[in-house]
């Protein structure tokens, strides 16, 4: 075992309020509990300290479905992470994946659990980002309605919480150098912190080599980014490259039948 840089845990349930057509999380949503607020406490505590011991100290918290939706799973989870300290573990950057919908639309949510899981260690939420245009990211979300950006951005301030937007780059949005510098923009002036960006993937944890924007405009992306580096919103465009970090076992995830790999993770 190579030394780990970090770890991606799921928790929660396999529901979602969108219905994206290349969700990755489909896959394990079989394994899921059905009732919020159930987690394997041993297996996530083994693993922490496993990880910690490799090295790692990072955590993402992501789910089959919305994270948001299994609020209780969040909590216990995050518990558990704050507790080992204790134990001198003590993970520095402690991450969230979401589509934003709940954060949006459910005002009560954001006042209840926010500042719980802020207390309890979280630094960034990671909203992924389709569009920018509040219709168009409804209709890539495949639901009626997107609340705006601004709002979600806002909710997650509010609580000092980061907001990094995870920009999914394909030829139905974002298949151009122009477009890509266009977004980014526009996603600094709504507030995101950092930036990420990569090539819509499919089930086999591939790119689609259909959908995906082609080598020449990836490579712009990438020259325009080197050019524009920023100390306060770091910008990044991952690529097979940057996999490296996967293949080599030093990004891991514990998934929701209780296996530990490398072969997808957040």
């Amino acid at each position: 075992m190579y030394e780990v840089k970090s770890l991606g845990i799921f928790v929660g349930q396999g529901k979602c309020n969108a219905h994206c057509a290349h969700c990755a999380g489909v896959v394990h949503r079989k394994y899921a509990p059905k009732k919020d607020g159930i987690i394997d406490k041993e297996l996530i505590y083994k693993t922490l300290k496993y990880c910690y011991s490799k090295g790692a100290r990072s955590l993402s918290i992501t789910s089959s479905g919305e994270p948001t939706l299994s609020p209780l799973a969040i909590t216990k989870a995050l518990n558990l992470v704050y507790n080992l300290k204790k134990e001198n573990i003590n993970y520095t950057w402690i991450n969230l994946y979401s589509n934003g919908i709940r954060i949006g639309e459910d005002k009560e949510f954001c006042k209840k659990y926010l500042s719980l899981w802020k207390d309890s260690g979280l630094k960034t939420i990671y909203i992924t980002v389709h569009n920018i245009n509040e219709k168009k990211n409804a209709k890539l979300y495949n639901i009626k309605k997107y609340p705006p950006l601004e709002r979600i951005v806002s909710r997650i301030h509010n609580e000092n919480i980061l907001t990094r937007a995870n920009l999914v780059l394909s030829k139905n949005n974002i298949d151009t150098s122009e477009k890509f510098v266009s977004f980014v923009k526009d996603l600094r002036k709504i507030g995101f912190d950092h930036i990420s960006a990569w090539s819509i993937r499919n089930l086999e944890d591939k790119v689609d080599l259909e959908l995906s924007p082609n080598k020449e405009e990836l490579d712009k992306m990438e020259y325009w980014i080197e050019k524009n580096k920023d100390p306060k919103c770091r910008i990044r465009l991952l690529r097979e490259n940057s996999r490296i970090l996967y293949e080599s076992g030093k990004k891991l995830t514990l998934f929701p039948d209780g296996k530990l790999t490398n072969s997808w993770c957040n």
